[in-house]
């Protein structure tokens, strides 16, 4: 991973990607449609880059990041951001694919 703060494991004794909750929450493609639409049609937010269903897999990736952030930490509040385990985020790279493998990296917060 390109940024430093990223190659971090979850440090857990069992890798949270093995676990039921992880495959529900993170990677279910019906869990990942419904956080679409809260966000679109619910909440209002205009739609996000990848939300265009020729870029379905960036969609995902995005919501799925999303849920796991709020899994894990709960509401972080407006840009506050806090890095992913590595396993997750490969784990869900490779559930949902960039055809050309390009990934934005980890942005930290700017406050």
């Amino acid at each position: 991973m390109p940024s430093p703060v990223e190659p971090v494991c979850c440090g857990k004794r069992v890798c949270i990607t093995l676990t039921p909750e992880f495959n529900t929450l993170i990677l279910d493609e019906r869990v990942l449609a419904l956080g679409r639409l809260l966000r679109r049609d619910i909440l209002g937010f205009p739609e996000q880059l990848g939300e265009e269903e020729d870029d379905y897999n960036a969609a995902n990736r995005f919501h799925a990041y999303t849920n796991y952030t709020l899994w894990r930490h709960g509401r972080l509040g407006a840009g506050v951001r806090l890095p992913l385990p590595a396993c997750a985020v490969w784990k869900i790279r490779d559930k949902f694919p960039h055809p050309y493998a390009q990934y934005t990296c980890f942005k930290p917060s700017r406050v």
